[in-house]
Parts: structure tokens; sequence; C-alpha cells
């Protein structure tokens, strides 16, 4: 009795193996032929497709004829993103994904829905971004992106600020020492020049640099009436988003005369205004040199002016740039060092440089302050200056203290 219950036993062992190895053998038949008893794509086969085999299952039957892809800007800094623009024709076309690619690999990547990110080691880089559609219509379209380093705030920074320009022949020359070497500046143009030379203003826009309004003529706003007051700040915004299709929101008034009636029309205007705490007086020195040595006196937080349509301050430009940089500076735009430092540039307010404690007292001086008084004159931003340590009450007659003095003759 018992050798014939072991004997069944026996039996049962090998007929449970032998189920065991046709389930196993079932199982990689299906494997191989792609096939499932359900015919459902589970999520971890589902993620183990390749693109190819997306593609191929994808509704093509209404193709794209046409596609396009537009960046809202020319460059980024690395920890920032950009949402691009994708349009496409037909509208009823039935696969519109596309396949994103970078000049070079890993500096860039685009989401599904057109955020674009660039990478931590993506800095100092000009690369070609290009979308492929995946329908099979062969379509692609490419853009320009150029990379700046991530602004790091614990770091030392300065805003570098030029105006009276565009000139081409003395500007084009010190935007290409800021391209070469990945930095940023604010040029203050005046709207007559920026209406003369439109593809100047363009070129320092989509390079990343900031432009704001030096006004239309440069003529002392706080000697002006109310209607030509309101008149040279209009006539120049409208002459630079006629160039690069955005209105300014910076303000530099000439000489850096400010008054209650000016920040007043600054702010019906949505302008702030900055003067400086760092006056190369490039316009008096005349001097290459004498621009370097003084604008390698900069510290942290500091709004250096100088002008671009002096063909001078070209080579200053040139040596001053790297060396900045090279001592650990960041070169970065006014509102970029700002934002950094976690304050504001509000409309109908001045400021002459930021604070690296980010926690001193407020340096703005809102409209409404004692008339007729000019950059380091009036007594609020004097004292602010003072406990921040700038100098702006020494630079008040930038572009020389002739009144009415026009650009270039200073």
């Amino acid at each position: 009795m018992k050798k014939g219950v072991m004997k069944y036993l026996q039996y049962a062992v090998v007929l449970v193996v032998v189920v065991i190895l046709l389930c196993g053998i079932f199982s990689i038949l299906r494997r191989l032929t792609g096939t499932s008893s359900t015919d459902d794509l589970s999520a971890g086969s589902a993620e183990a497709q390749t693109e190819a085999n997306i593609d191929e299952k994808a509704d093509n039957s209404v193709p794209m004829t046409e596609l396009s892809v537009t960046a809202p800007a020319t460059s980024i800094r690395v920890g920032e993103t950009m949402q691009l623009d994708v349009s496409f024709a037909p509208e009823n076309a039935t696969n519109t994904k596309l396949k994103w690619s970078c000049s070079e690999e890993g500096l860039v990547s685009v989401s599904e829905d057109g955020v674009l990110t660039p990478s931590e080691d993506s800095a100092k880089h000009t690369v070609t971004v290009t979308g492929e559609a995946t329908d099979g219509s062969d379509l692609s379209t490419s853009f320009e992106l150029r990379i700046y380093p991530a602004i790091d705030p614990s770091k030392p920074m300065v805003a570098i600020t030029m105006d009276d320009g565009p000139n081409p022949d003395t500007t084009n020359k010190i935007l290409d020492a800021f391209e070469e070497n990945y930095a940023k500046a604010t040029f203050f143009c005046l709207g007559q020049n920026a209406g003369y030379y439109p593809e100047t203003v363009q070129r320092e826009y989509n390079l990343g640099m900031e432009v704001g309004t030096h006004t239309q003529s440069h003529q002392q706003l706080t000697k002006l009436s109310g209607s030509e007051l309101t008149k040279e700040m209009e006539d120049s915004v409208s002459a630079i988003r006629d160039a690069i299709g955005v209105a300014p929101t910076l303000m530099r008034p000439p000489y850096g005369a400010i008054n209650s009636t000016v920040l007043a029309e600054a702010k019906k205007q949505g302008l702030c205004a900055v003067n400086w705490s760092l006056d190369t007086e490039d316009w008096k020195t005349k001097n290459a040199d004498d621009t370097y040595k003084m604008v390698m006196t900069a510290t942290d937080g500091d709004v250096v002016l100088l002008h671009d349509i002096h063909e001078y301050n070209i080579n200053a430009v040139e040596r001053f740039v790297p060396d900045l940089i090279a001592e650990g500076y960041q070169l970065v735009t006014v509102s970029e060092m700002y934002a950094a430092r976690g304050e504001t540039l509000d409309p109908g307010t001045i400021h002459y440089r930021t604070d690296p404690t980010t926690a001193v007292m407020e340096e703005t001086t809102a409209a409404g302050d004692e008339d007729g008084a000019a950059a380091g004159t009036d007594s609020s931003a004097a004292d602010t200056d003072a406990v921040v340590g700038t100098v702006a009450g020494s630079t008040a007659d930038e572009d020389g203290s002739t009144d009415g003095t026009t650009a270039g003759t200073e």
C-alpha cells in the first residue's frame, strides 16, 4: 500500500515539473512573438518600447505640411527654462510629435510640451536646437541658442552700463568683447540713435544684453516742461520698441538729473531710473588705461558707467571684461543683478547700486523727493549710498556738467 502511494506521488511530482516547464516555454515563445493573452500593453512593456516602434504605431494619415518653432529669446542662462512655441499646418495633422536634438549632444533638452532646459554643463556654448517631425514628412526646423553661465547670488557681481549709443563703429566692437567672454551688460540707448541704427540695438538684444533708454535726445530732464519731458521719454521708448520688439523698462536720465516730476513721468511710462555708483569719467580722460584702471576698482554690487560711442573705450572693454571675470566677478545686466539680490526695480524709483548683503536699507528714492536734485545730491539717495559705501555723490556730472550737451560732445 505504501509503495502504491509513493508511486502516485512520484507521478504527481513529474507532472508538476512538466507543467512548469511547459509554462516557461510558452512564456518565452509569447515574448518572442510579442503576443499577449489579453492583447494589452502593460506599463512595463510600454516603457520598453523604442521610439521607432511608437512612431510606427502613430497615426500618420494626415502629415504636416508646415512646421516652425519660435524661441522667446536667442539666449538663456543655465538654471532657466524657456517655453518654445511650436506651430504647424494643417491644423488636423494627426501626428505632431517632434524629435528634438542639439548640435552638441546633451547640452539641451526639450520636453514633450516644448519646455527647453539647458544642462548644468552647457554654459558658454552656442548651440543649434532642431525639432524634426516624426510623421514621415521629413520636416524640420532649427534655431540658434546662446547659453550663459548661471548667476550665483553668493558670488560678487558687477553691472557694466553703456550710455549714448548705439554707434555701430564702436558699439559692435564692444559687443564683440562681451560676446567672446559670455558676459552681459546694459546699454542705455538714445532713442534718436536707436532710430538711426536699429540693427545694432537688435544685436545687443539678441546677445542677451539689456536695452534701456537714455531718453530721445539727451536733454536734461529736470529743465523740461511737462510736455517736453513726456515726449523725450515716449519717443525713446517707441524707438527702442521698434528696434527690438519690446519696450524698455529701465531709464538712465542724462547727467543723472532726477527729481519728483521726472520720476512721476517715468512711472507713467513704466520706467525705473538707474544711475550709477562708479563713474569711469571716460568722457573726461579719453584714455583706455584710465578707464580700465577705474573699472577694475569696482566692488560687488556696483553699477559702472561708461559710454559705447567712444573709440578709446574699445580697448578698455577688451581688457577689463576678461580681467574682472578672472577676479571672480560675474558680469550681469542691471536687472539680473537686482533680481539675484532680491531687490526690485519698480517704475518711478531711482537706483544706484545693489546692496550685496541684501539687508541694509532701501536704496530707491520714491517720486516726491526734492525737486531739481541731480544724482548724488538728493539727500535720501546720498544717505543710502553712504550706508552701502557707494560714490554716487561724486558722479553727478556724467556726460560733463554743461546743460544741453548732446551725445558725442562730452
